[in-house]
Parts: structure tokens; sequence; C-alpha cells
């Protein structure tokens, strides 16, 4: 047997690649309405102002309602008379139950009845001149003043609630199977400079877009400061992880007939041949399809020298080019 041929060698990891996808994206409110009038009326208070933060269901604008309440009025006048005429029927009955008939009652009843629901639908009516914040948000500029007269849809202000931010975005179908819920994004926009956003994805298109050969990808981010505002532009980093894979050196791997391989250092350093299937690259970093765990060695430098039958002898140190010898790749 001739000599123990010098090789170097690296420690198997096991980790999950990484691949980056970038793209440009635009943000948009997690949540913006243009509030409109359910009803026309003439503007009689404005309750808010612009840039102001409102709560959910804070008064925007009210309109006049005078004959509403007017209306109300009169419907809660007419439920306390027939009130008062039930409570009276039923006097009566307690008294002397043959002073008033069965059917009587049951008609001061049905008339109650009628005239509750015609104070809820003139209090409705009279509410419905209100027009209330749909959720928390902020009021955009507007144009409200007493006295204009808005009609049936008109719009009132523009809510908006900015607390986190939807980026929209497009990676390239070759990148579809890298996207999945949850992975984080990195965003950057030039109108806040030296500053880095985490976000995750939270939805994408199941479909390939069949002009453009791109997917919509879509990211939200926090925006607890309100320091970013809908319409910027961002530039869009996701970070795709895979699930874990060996990872090894990639002046380790040889080709052969069968395919690429790799030499595993067994017991008392014998080579022991191991086919990989080849799944991601970074660097001079290869993750692998392998029978490799965690911890295993691999001869690095110097594999190609030699064979299953080949004595080592491993060293740390870079080996110098020299006489080739002593096996074979294949």
């Amino acid at each position: 047997m001739g000599p123990a041929i010098i090789v170097t060698a690296a420690s198997v990891r096991l980790t999950a690649p990484s691949d980056r996808i970038t793209s440009i994206g635009t943000g948009k409110a997690i949540r913006s309405v243009v509030v409109t009038a359910e009803v026309a009326g003439t503007i009689e208070t404005v309750h808010v102002s612009p840039n102001t933060t409102v709560e959910a269901r804070a008064p925007l604008v009210t309109l006049e309602r005078q004959s509403q309440e007017i209306l109300l009025g009169s419907a809660k006048a007419e439920l306390e008379k027939q009130e008062a005429t039930f409570q009276r029927y039923e006097a009566l009955r307690r008294r002397n139950s043959s002073a008033i008939s069965s059917a009587q009652i049951d008609e001061a009843r049905a008339e109650r009845a009628v005239a509750e629901a015609n104070v809820a639908e003139a209090q409705y009516e009279y509410d419905r001149r209100v027009i209330r914040a749909p959720f928390e948000g902020r009021i955009n500029v507007n144009d409200l003043t007493v006295g204009t007269y808005l009609p049936l849809g008109g719009p009132v202000v523009t809510l908006i609630d900015a607390s986190s931010l939807l980026v929209e975005f497009l990676v390239p179908e070759t990148a579809a199977d890298k996207i999945a819920l949850d992975l984080p994004v990195r965003l950057s926009t030039p109108a806040v400079v030296g500053r880095f956003f985490n976000g995750k994805v939270v939805a994408f298109d199941s479909s390939i877009d069949a002009e453009f050969r791109t997917v919509r990808v879509r990211a939200e981010v926090e925006n607890d400061d309100l320091l970013l505002l809908p319409g910027m532009t961002f530039n869009v980093t996701v970070i795709s992880r895979d699930q874990p894979l060996p990872v090894v050196p990639a002046i380790s791997i040889l080709w052969g007939r069968d395919g690429a391989y790799v030499w595993r250092l067994g017991t008392d350093n014998r080579p022991e041949r191991v086919p990989v299937v080849i799944r991601h690259r970074q660097g001079d970093r290869v993750w692998v399809d392998a029978t490799l765990v965690d911890g295993d060695r691999v001869v690095e430098e110097g594999a190609f020298k030699i064979n299953a039958d080949s004595q080592l002898s491993i060293t740390n140190e870079p080996i110098r080019a020299g006489p080739v010898g002593g096996g074979t790749s294949g």
C-alpha cells in the first residue's frame, strides 16, 4: 500500500439555505375608507378636523335633523298614550275581570307594539343624521364646513388606519416556490433614510401573471409611530428559508458516472463515498441532499486524489500543489 495521501477535512453542518428575494413595493394603509353619507342633508355640526385621530363610532358630522326630531317626539308621545291605555285596561281587568275583554287587552298590546316600532324607526332616522367613524383612524384633509349640502352617497371624509402598512410587490415566477406565509421581510424607503423595518408575508397570489410572469405578494409591517405613510415606495427583501440540509464545501464535491458525491471520513479516517444531490449554492458552501448528519467530516482539499482504499493523513494546513497520485476520482 502506498504512502498516506494528505487531505484536509471539513465538518458537515445542518442548516437551512437562505435565499434573498428583492423587489420594489408600494405601501398602503391596513384600512382606508371614504366615509359617505347614507342620507342627504345639510351639515349642521362638524366634529373633526384634518390630521386628527378619532375612535371607532366617534361622530364626524351631524346633519340638520329638525324634522326627524319632530317625528321622534310624536312617536314617543304616541307610545306613551298606547302604554297608558294598555296599563289602564290591565288594571281594570285585575279589579273586575268582566269589565274588559281579552280582545281589548290584545288590541291594546298590539297597538303598543306598533307604537314601539314607530319610535324605533323614528330614532333610527334621527341617529342616521350623525355620520360616525367605522373604525379608529386618522382624518385626511377635507373641505367640511357647516351649511354644506351632502347628497346621498356623497363623500364626507377619508379615514385611514395606518397603524400597519400593507406593502405589495412582485417576485418573478422563478422565486414563486420560495414564497410562504409569515416569511420575514425587511423593508427600507428613501423617505426615511437609514432606517430598516421588519415585516412578514401575509398573502400572495396562487397563480402566475401570464403577461409578466410574476407573482403578487403582500407583506405587513407595523407602524405604531406612524412614521411610514401610505403611498411610500419600499425596497423589499424577502428572506426565504427552506428545510435544514447538510452543508459541505464546494471543493469537496466530485462527479462520477452516477452523479455527484463526497468522501465522508469514517472509522480510522477511512474514506466512504456518499452520493449527494445539490440543492443550493452560496459562495463556497453547498447545501445537499445526502445521508450526512451534523458533525460528519468530509474530505475537502485533496478529495480528487483518493479512492475507497486510500490511506489518508488529515492536516489543517492548506495543501500545496504537487504531483497527483494514490487514487482516482471515479
